[in-house]
Order: C-alpha cells, then sequence, then structure tokens
C-alpha cells in the first residue's frame, strides 16, 4: 500500500516512481505521457428520518495514465504502484490501435510546465473527526428541521467528506502535488398539508477547508432550516399562473441559468453541437450583460490553482459586453480552435480522465439600482430558489423553482407555489432588461457531464423582460 497522509509534506519516492513511467513512456514513442496519481479517504453518510440508512468510509488510491500516440489517447488506472511502467504500456498499445480510426490526429496546446507544491490550510480533517460527531451533525440537523414546522414528514440529511492528495507528472516537465479536501451537506426535506405535498432541498460545500467549515458555516441549524423554509412556503404558497411574465431571477436561479443552460454550450468540446457553435465575436446578449466561469476566485467551490493537466486555472469572459468572447477549453480543443488553455479540464478522480468543465461561473454585476428591480412590474414573479432541472445543447432549459413570490405593483407579494421556468436560453438573454449591481450568494452543487464536479454558479438579480421566461402553474 501506497498510503499516504495527506496536507503535509512531499512524496518524493512516488514522484520518483511517477517519473521513470513517464520515461517509459516517452522511450516507447508517445508523444505526450501524463501521469495523475490519487491517495485519499472518502466517506458518504445518509440518514433517513434520524436513522442511518448508509454509511461508508473507504481509501481509495491509484494512478490515472494517459497517453498521446500518433495522435490518439490511451487511458488505464491502475492501483499497482510497482505496475506502473506496464500500465503505461498498456496505454501506448491503445493510442496506437485507436489512431488507425481516427480522420484528424489529436494535438496539444503549448503550455509552461510547472513544479508545485499546494497545501490547504485545513484545520479539521474531516477522516480524523469522530463518526459519532458527524452523526451528531445529522441528528441535530434533523431535529431543527422536524422542529420547525409540524407539516414536515419526512427528512434526509446526507453528508459527503474526503482528504487527501492528488499527484500530477508529465512529460512535458509538470511536476505538482496538491492536497484535496471536502465536505458536503445536503438535506432533503417534504412536507405535507391536506392533499397539498411539497418538497425542498439544499446544499452547501467547501473544497478548501476542512469539518471546520461545518462548525462554522454550514451548521446543521442554517443548513437544514435553509430546506425547511422553503418547504414551509410552498405548503402556504399560492398558485402559480402559467405564461409569460416581466420577472426577476435571483442570484441562485440565475446561477443555474449561467451554468446549465449557457455555461455547457461554451464548453470547448460541447460548443460544436451547441447554439454558441460558430458565434464567437458574436453579440448574443443585451447590452452589457457579462457572464464568466472563475476558476481563480479564491475559497469558492470550483477553484484551484492548477486543473487537472496542470494548466494554471484562469478567468474566462464567455460573454463580455454582449458578445461571445472566448471558450472553455482544454490543451486538446485549445490547440483545435485556436484559443488559448484556459485551464479548465477536471477529473472526478483518477478512475477518469480529464475534460472540460466549469468551476465557478456567473453573471457579472451590471449598473441596475437593487432598490429599482421590481419597480413598474405590474404583475411577475421573483424566482429566488431552484428543487432542479435540465437543459439541452440547442439552449432550451426547464427548472423547477422551490422558492418563489409574486410582484405586484413593483413590490414583492405572496409566495407562489407549484412555479417552473422554461425557455431558450439564448433568447432569453436578449430579454435582459436589467443586471443589478450588487453582490451576491453563490449557489453551490455538482454538475454532472458523465463525471462529477463540484461547482458553484450565481449572479446578481437579473430583471427579464416579457416574453424572456415562461412560466408553468397550476392557475
Amino acid at each position: 500500500m501506497w498510503y499516504a497522509e495527506p496536507l503535509c509534506g512531499v512524496d518524493a519516492k512516488l514522484f520518483e516512481k511517477l517519473e521513470d513511467a513517464v520515461e517509459a513512456g516517452i522511450n516507447l514513442g508517445a508523444s505526450y505521457v501524463e501521469l495523475r496519481g490519487e491517495s485519499g479517504f472518502i466517506e458518504y453518510i445518509q440518514m433517513d428520518d434520524s436513522r442511518v440508512s448508509a454509511l461508508t468510509q473507504r481509501l481509495e488510491q491509484g494512478v490515472a495514465i494517459r497517453v498521446l500516440a500518433d495522435g490518439a489517447w490511451g487511458f488505464v488506472t491502475t492501483g499497482d504502484l510497482d505496475g506502473l511502467k506496464g500500465a503505461v504500456k498498456d496505454a501506448y498499445s491503445m493510442a496506437k490501435a485507436a489512431a488507425i480510426t481516427r480522420h484528424e490526429p489529436i494535438v496539444l496546446a503549448d503550455m509552461k510546465a510547472y513544479e508545485d507544491v499546494i497545501e490547504l490550510d485545513v484545520k479539521r480533517d474531516p477522516r480524523h473527526v469522530p463518526i459519532e460527531e458527524k452523526i451528531q451533525y445529522m441528528l441535530e440537523m434533523t431535529r431543527a428541521i422536524q422542529d420547525f414546522d409540524s407539516r414536515i414528514t419526512a427528512v434526509t440529511a446526507k453528508v459527503r467528506t474526503a482528504s487527501g492528495k492528488k499527484y500530477l507528472m508529465t512529460s512535458d516537465g509538470s511536476r505538482i502535488q496538491s492536497d484535496f479536501v471536502l465536505v458536503w451537506s445536503y438535506p432533503w426535506v417534504t412536507g405535507k398539508e391536506g392533499i397539498r405535498l411539497s418538497a425542498a432541498r439544499y446544499e452547501d460545500a467547501s473544497t478548501n477547508r476542512g469539518w471546520e467549515f461545518m462548525d462554522e458555516v454550514a451548521t446543521p441549524e442554517s443548513i437544514g432550516l435553509q430546506a425547511a423554509r422553503r418547504v414551509k412556503l410552498q405548503l402556504e404558497g399560492t398558485p402559480a399562473k402559467g405564461g409569460s411574465y416581466p420577472c426577476v431571477l435571483g442570484p441562485r436561479v440565475i446561477g443555474v441559468l449561467a451554468h446549465e443552460a449557457l455555461g455547457h454550450l461554451a464548453e470547448a468540446d460541447l460548443t460544436v453541437q451547441s447554439s454558441f457553435n460558430g458565434k464567437v465575436g458574436e453579440v448574443v446578449a443585451s447590452e452589457g450583460v457579462s457572464m464568466t466561469d472563475n476558476g481563480v476566485d479564491e475559497g469558492n467551490l470550483g477553484t484551484s490553482k492548477y486543473d487537472d493537466e496542470g494548466s494554471l486555472a484562469s478567468r474566462v469572459e464567455i460573454i463580455k459586453d454582449s458578445v461571445l468572447t472566448e471558450l472553455m477549453t482544454n490543451r486538446e480543443y485549445a490547440a483545435k480552435i485556436g484559443q488559448r488553455v484556459t485551464g479548465n479540464a477536471r477529473a472526478e478522480s483518477y478512475l477518469h480522465p480529464p475534460i472540460i468543465r466549469m468551476r465557478n461561473t456567473l453573471f457579472e454585476r451590471g449598473d441596475y439600482n437593487p432598490d429599482e428591480m421590481f419597480e413598474g412590474i405590474e404583475f411577475g414573479y421573483y424566482c429566488a430558489d431552484f428543487r432542479g432541472g435540465q437543459a439541452q445543447m440547442n439552449a432550451s432549459f426547464q427548472v423547477g423553482i422551490q422558492e418563489a413570490y409574486e410582484i405586484v405593483n413593483g413590490e414583492l407579494g405572496k409566495p407562489v407555489t407549484d412555479l417552473s421556468i422554461s425557455g431558450i436560453a439564448t433568447d432569453s438573454l436578449f430579454k435582459i432588461e436589467g443586471i443589478a449591481n450588487e453582490d451576491f450568494p453563490f449557489e453551490l452543487g455538482r454538475c454532472g457531464k458523465g463525471q462529477e464536479a463540484f461547482v458553484a454558479a450565481g449572479g446578481p438579480n437579473i430583471r427579464f423582460l416579457k416574453g424572456g421566461i415562461t412560466f408553468g402553474g397550476t392557475s
């Protein structure tokens, strides 16, 4: 076993083995060799109505080997540190076999190689927090939710933690060791009054702080009551009216629009299939609209200094002053489309190759007075939080809203239940009437694209003209 304690020291012996394996790949004739090692602790706990229904802990260790030969990739993973050269040979053989089928060889954009050690200042490594304390955290969350309203009928609480080290060695000269950590909390709450049913969820997470984040920020009460309050609003809300109305989308909802309905369109490996294909340099939004994927936002969920190819993370100006400016890339797609490497290559773990992923995706602040966001709206909706949703490559989206309010004569009105929003996001961009000049919180969560990635999304309050968003309701 080659398991290393996280958050301290440099594993020189491991790097020696990785370096020997890289050299073996080059000697075989590979044009590029990349080894990503990972060693860590992973834990998942689920509690249903105060009863622990799942509890798993495991030590995970292995190496991902990616070899580029004759313009094709070969990818192998192994847990055998002494067999790395054999695994590199297997990956090389896979690449050679795949190359025969390729019409266009893969080329990698040039990038600077880095040697670095990234250490996190973690006060409470989650692996060393007693399991009893974690279960107590979940019990306290469950009780806080149940005590909030007698109409709450079921509570599911989930907690995930991880900590360890990642290692990267490439034939271009990159040699990076970095700590990783995760703490994640998620309640799902249901309620019932008569025949009316309601459900809400909330999640919070950190990838740069340890269990102290749960002690100080994502406390059982704060996380639990976020979900419980939304269940209560749903039970007491007035039925939603279907149709199209002027509206304001809050930070958590505008964040899901930025990520799901627009951000994926700007991932270079997906752009060819999306509504953004061929539109770089064109106006794609109302005047003053800017949307960014920020990989260097210190302390945020999607932030890391380097991506999983060893490229420096960066701030990607997807839309700048209404113009589609640049796409998110890895080394392969940067070379393919002639754009810079943006540092968006991410892998869920050593079991997966890195692919282009978002990090912290947001609409930038505008110049609209926050106090005037509802002004002049005779009837519309303010959407504050979403339950879930989906989007397609043609920019169509549908999102369930779990916290919303009527806007009546320019004032925030009654809470609304059973509301959903839909539309074509690329059309909605042209219906933006105003973007608030204010700070905003991020919605923290997970993105699936064949692999899971922890991401953040957000933006200030944004006002849309009638026709920008379609509302589904029961009345």
